[in-house]
This record gives structure tokens, C-alpha cells and sequence, in this order.
């Protein structure tokens, strides 16, 4: 199934998802660090960011239902989301590896 909208578009969702999650993920990361406290911030970042990457590839289940195009949503591609999880996933495990070293 194609998407309502074109390539650009879908591109253009696919920065902004993974701008919005590495927020989430990096904020997600300190309050996590602020609150457990046991692990150092490099591999509380990391964890924010694996969970990020983790709601990502849920998305992908809903990203083309017909239960969002019921209510008027627009689809999007189920590549923006897998796409996102893997960049979420590598940038975690390269912030765990620098706090590593």
C-alpha cells in the first residue's frame, strides 16, 4: 500500500521522527541517570535510546492500519519507523561505547 503522500514527505517525517525520539530519548536518558543513579550517564543515554528505538519499531505496526486512516490520519510508510529504530539503536550503542572506552 503506497502512502496518501509523496517520497519528500515521507523523508521530511523520517528526520523529524528521529529528531523527535533522540530528544525524547536524551532527556528519557538524564531523568533515568537523575533517578536510578547506579549507572553512569553515557549508558543511561544509551538505554534512552534503545527504548526509543524499541517504540519506533511499535509504530510500524499501527503506521499503516486502517484504524488511523479511519479517523482521518494520514499513513505513513512502514520504512520511516524501521528506518528510524536502527539509527536510534546505532547512535545508542556508540553513546555506550564512548562511556565504555
Amino acid at each position: 500500500m503506497r502512502s496518501a503522500h509523496g517520497r519528500g514527505s515521507s523523508i521530511r517525517l523520517f528526520v523529524v521522527a528521529c529528531l523527535a525520539a533522540a530528544a525524547l530519548a536524551t532527556i528519557g536518558g538524564v531523568l533515568f541517570y537523575a533517578i536510578h543513579g547506579g549507572t553512569t550517564l553515557t549508558r543511561a543515554l544509551a538505554y534512552g535510546f534503545w527504548v526509543a528505538a524499541t517504540l519506533m519499531l511499535l509504530a510500524t505496526a499501527v503506521s499503516g492500519s486502517r484504524w488511523l486512516a479511519r479517523r482521518g490520519l494520514p499513513q505513513v510508510d512502514g520504512w520511516v519507523f524501521v528506518t528510524a529504530a536502527f539509527v536510534l539503536t546505532g547512535i545508542g550503542a556508540v553513546v555506550d561505547a564512548l562511556g565504555s572506552a
